[in-house]
């Protein structure tokens, strides 16, 4: 997991390292080992913070023989408990495990019992609701968009600093996740303070408003996310933050590229910005020397070997999504610009290391940042190559969840080399929904990815022959229905895109279904007729 912020401005959480010594059991609680899932191993887990349920800590029994042969049992269960352990077991934890019902004033749309997934337990533990979101956030949210410094700093930062502006944010993001918690008076604070006469001016708000923006944007508000995310450019580069934050940028690219709406600052100074390190090498106090994104595009032409954070390969991802959205590519078509654009995405994915390959570290840890760098650039090739593709139809009309309707422009005609580029791409979005990860801990754009895989999975089933073979289709658009479905008890940007995504698979199937009976009918019809014609000439030659 990456720290994307590079430096610390006033009123932003420090980036210290004089974080307190907690002693870490040696294995993991008992409700997450139930689950087979990662336990941070702290005296209560953020998973069990997240979700309010009890944490407790028992000795593994693995290697356990039973008794010996002196029928002496040796103990492998540890029935001491430390400070803070609790002595019941959670419930278990599944994917898209929140809450669905919420209204606001900002757009926070009320959703049917039908998207409401079973949630575990209300209990708190004792925590109060700011405490449970805060978790909730770390817990699901923090690796999607790790701008802030990792919980334990975080939560220090909080006992020495009044930043109610930046909690309040963080809880409209977490509250999504907590069981019989609403967003909505969050939200409404948060409205309040962007609305007071003197909102606070410093790097924290920036984050806030970035927290907030995202928010939104997930709740299918895309115009006032929009509106947050430009606030937040505006303060910081009012701050002198365009050189010191890339979380903003990025967030605002990849909103540019799902939404179609442009609302991010030039770059040329980012390239002398130094990149961010992994959190490993923070919490150790072991800070690498620092690397530009100009090192990064030269290193191939170069003898030194650097190994660069997979946050360094989401940065090359993202930039090359802004090339494609500031070229004139998309509006006034030429080839040799759409052949420049695509060598930035191919090499890409050529010069990717052995370890980057994998969405998975050596330990087995999920890398959020490698897969979104994946999920973008996979983005950034449906972008550039769909209006070439002949792929656009009534799935792109009707589709419009995440998604900015476009219309093919005037330039070189449909070539099946854009079909096939378009198609791949879409098929790689859909084969990350089958990694085995919960869904509902991935970035929300992963929301828009999926409508937009579905648009063109959906516009070539409809273009298909006939008699073609469709079930690898058939499976690829199951999958991203049931990508959707997983979270939009979440997001509900999630519910309106399977709404729309099924309603247009369910009327080209129909279609298809219709058109094959009809197919099988006339060649059932012409054998018969042939059939026919050939008993009366043997009757005649009789």
């Amino acid at each position: 997991m990456e720290t994307e912020s590079t430096a610390s401005k006033t009123g932003s959480p420090p980036r210290s390292l004089d974080r307190k010594v907690t002693a870490a059991s040696p294995s993991a609680c008992i409700s997450c080992r139930s689950m087979h899932l990662k336990c941070d191993r702290l005296p209560l887990c953020a998973r069990c913070s997240a979700q309010g349920i009890k944490c407790v800590y028992l000795k593994s029994r693995r290697g356990y023989r039973g008794p010996d042969k002196n029928g002496k049992q040796s103990s492998s269960v540890d029935g001491s408990q430390k400070p803070g352990e609790l002595d019941l077991l959670g419930t278990n934890f599944s994917q898209g495990e929140t809450r669905s019902k919420i209204s606001s004033s900002v757009s926070f749309q009320q959703e049917s019992n039908d998207w409401e997934p079973t949630t575990p337990s209300s209990r708190t533990n004792g925590q109060t609701c700011r405490q449970r979101c805060i978790a909730a956030f770390f817990y699901y949210l923090y690796d999607s968009h790790p701008f802030l410094p990792p919980r334990d700093e975080f939560l220090q930062f909080l006992e020495r600093n009044s930043v109610g502006h930046l909690e309040t944010a963080i809880c409209v993001v977490g509250a999504r996740y907590v069981p019989g918690v609403s967003p909505t008076s969050f939200a409404t604070d948060f409205d309040t303070i962007l609305a007071s006469s003197s909102p606070p001016k410093d790097a924290s708000m920036v984050q806030a408003m970035l927290l907030f923006a995202l928010a939104l944007d997930g709740y299918n508000d895309q115009k006032r996310a929009i509106q947050i995310l430009i606030k937040a450019q505006s303060l910081a580069l009012e701050l002198g933050m365009n050189e010191q934050e890339y979380a903003l940028y990025i967030v605002s690219v990849v909103a540019a590229g799902f939404h179609g709406r442009r609302t991010f600052h030039s770059t040329n100074t980012m390239f002398n910005l130094p990149l961010p390190f992994t959190e490993n090498e923070f919490a150790a106090g072991c800070i690498p020397a620092f690397h530009t994104i100009e090192e990064f595009d030269d290193i191939s032409f170069s003898d030194e070997k650097i190994e660069w954070s997979s946050y360094t390969y989401r940065i090359a991802a993202v930039m090359n999504l802004e090339r494609i959205l500031q070229s004139n590519v998309l509006t006034s078509p030429d080839n040799s610009i759409i052949d420049r654009q695509d060598a930035y995405l191919v090499n890409w994915g050529l010069h990717l290391p052995e370890s980057k390959m994998s969405y998975f570290d050596q330990f087995g840890t999920f890398d959020e940042m490698i897969f979104q760098a994946h999920m973008i650039t996979n983005l950034s090739s449906i972008l550039l190559h769909r209006n070439f593709s002949g792929l656009e139809g009534l799935a792109a009309q009707t589709t419009r969840s995440c998604t900015e309707q476009t219309q093919a422009p005037p330039g070189p005609s449909t070539d099946i080399i854009h079909a096939l580029k378009t198609a791949q791409a879409a098929s790689n979005i859909s084969k990350l929904v089958a990694l085995p990860v919960p869904l509902v801990r991935h970035t929300h754009f992963f929301i828009c990815a999926l409508a937009l895989s579905s648009i063109t999975h959906l516009s070539l089933w409809s273009t298909l022959p006939v008699m073609a073979p469709d079930e690898d289709l058939e499976k690829q658009i199951l999958m991203n229905l049931g990508g959707l479905r997983a979270v939009a008890g979440a997001w509900p940007a999630a519910r309106v895109g399977y709404s729309q995504v099924q309603k247009v698979a369910q009327k080209i199937y129909l279609n298809r279904k219709d058109a094959l009976g009809d197919a099988f009918w006339r060649h059932f019809i012409d054998k018969e007729i042939v059939k026919g014609r050939i008993g009366s000439e043997a009757t005649i030659n009789a």
